[in-house]
């Protein structure tokens, strides 16, 4: 933020790297910001209540919020009151009580969320959630078509933000070794959680590479799921997951339809690691990668079939896959810290 521009109280979770918390504080560091952060979720980590039944049945009658949740309230209340926030950045569908929206907005403040997800998907549908809507001075959405649903829910003032990608994390694997290629090279991967809408996806995409390729999920909630000719593997995390999209021949990058995607991290994250990207189309893919060839992108499983076949054979144009991903997304402003620095402009523009 500018010269004698007020602190900053971020919303977050970062009990992980890879969570999304971590790499907006790690942002903010950089900026030579050193935000208090709060977080509450029904994971057991913060929410010990889900441990037990009768925590979980709590949660499903309370519009999925859990007993402890009431007392992060009182928690994130006190410390706006302590720390007289100017900018609050909440991230995601965390739902907060209304006194803690007045206590910073009439301390001068503004509450902003950096939402990821649909709110309105049934899977992440919080009715009290969907109240907050009207509260913030701003959403920063990761999916463009949410803007006009979000001004009618009674959000004064919207904009997209995308995905990216954080350079501490994503990046070409060191060093490179033989051993590492013989563990994780493989003919196909897709990084990313089960979903049946997926399924056809990657079936045209086993069926290009033939019986015998080695072809890899690694992902959460794949239980259940048939996935032929997909070998199901663990979720992969830190410089394991930058092993398994380096070393991989493809990579897939899949959108979730049910989410509404134009774009995910793996977006970014694959061509900043050095993989050879295999993507949905998109406008924002193809905006990301300006020059990748029309085979570095499908529209259906056909054409996922068939340009998975071309890049398998042939490994000059896979590299130069890798080439042209690496050079457009290892680049600043597709990173977290810019994400950053963009909501902290937004900031900066208000009058004071």
């Amino acid at each position: 933020m500018a010269e004698g521009s007020p602190p900053l109280l971020l919303v977050a979770d970062t009990a992980a790297p890879e969570a999304l918390g971590s790499k907006l504080l790690a942002a903010a560091r950089q900026l030579g910001l050193n935000p208090p952060v709060a977080y509450s979720s029904p994971a057991p980590h913060w929410s010990p209540s889900m441990r037990r039944r009768r925590g979980k049945v709590f949660y499903r009658l309370a519009d999925r919020r859990s007993w402890e949740w009431w007392g992060f309230q009182r928690q994130l209340l006190a410390l706006v009151e302590a720390t007289a926030p100017r900018l609050v950045l909440v991230t995601g569908i965390l739902p907060l009580q209304t006194a803690v929206f007045s206590a910073v907005q009439a301390r001068g403040g503004r509450v902003v969320n950096l939402l990821t997800d649909d709110p309105w998907n049934p899977i992440h549908r919080r009715r009290c959630f969907l109240a907050n809507l009207r509260h913030y001075d701003h959403i920063f959405s990761t999916k463009e078509a949410l803007g006009a649903r979000l001004e009618a829910a009674g959000c004064p003032s919207t904009s997209w933000l995308p995905f990216a990608h954080h350079p501490p994390l994503h990046r070409p694997p060191q060093p490179v070794t033989a051993a590492d290629r013989g563990r994780w090279g493989c003919d196909l991967v897709f990084v990313g959680t089960g979903a049946g809408e997926r399924l056809p996806w990657l079936a045209a995409a086993a069926a290009a590479a033939g019986g015998g390729a080695d072809c890899r999920l690694h992902g959460n909630d794949w239980r259940g799921l048939a996935t032929p000719g997909w070998r199901q593997g663990p979720e992969v995390l830190g410089d394991d997951y930058c092993r398994a999209v380096y070393h991989a021949r493809v990579v897939l990058g899949l959108l979730r339809q049910a989410n509404g995607d134009t774009c995910t991290d793996r977006s970014f994250e694959i061509g900043a690691i050095g993989g050879c990207g295999l993507y949905h189309d998109s406008p924002v893919h193809r905006a990301l990668l300006p020059g990748y060839p029309d085979v570095g992108f499908f529209r259906d499983p056909a054409e996922l079939e068939r340009h998975t076949r071309v890049l398998l054979g042939d490994g000059a144009l896979r590299q130069r896959l890798r080439e042209l991903g690496a050079q457009s997304l290892r680049q600043h402003r597709h990173s977290y810290t810019a994400r950053l620095e963009a909501i902290l402009a937004w900031a900066d523009s208000l009058p004071r």
